[in-house]
């Protein structure tokens, strides 16, 4: 199993009605996160990344999305990691 936005989005449409937010964890290093490309595996797959909080954005009526990251190694990729993060519109 490989982390994807179709996947992503059923998980949240599943606590949608009982939370206040949505908040995607991109921040996990262990290994069974990682080992399916979810956590911090998705650090390095800014356009999956890009899919999946767009998917959520525009599929959950509203509900914020939020997500966690970690530092990457070089300063230029965490800041470019945060703009696409930002453009896709979550809080």
């Amino acid at each position: 199993w490989k982390a994807n936005a179709g996947d992503a989005l059923r998980a949240a449409q599943l606590v949608a009605g009982d939370v206040r937010a949505i908040d995607i964890n991109m921040g996990c290093p262990v290994k069974f996160s990682t080992h399916g490309g979810m956590g911090s595996a998705l650090l390095t797959q800014p356009e999956l990344v890009r899919d999946i909080l767009c998917t959520l954005r525009r599929n959950l009526g509203g509900k914020p999305v939020t997500c966690k990251i970690r530092l990457l190694e070089r300063f230029e990729d965490t800041l470019q990691l945060a703009r696409i993060i930002a453009e896709t519109g979550v809080a």
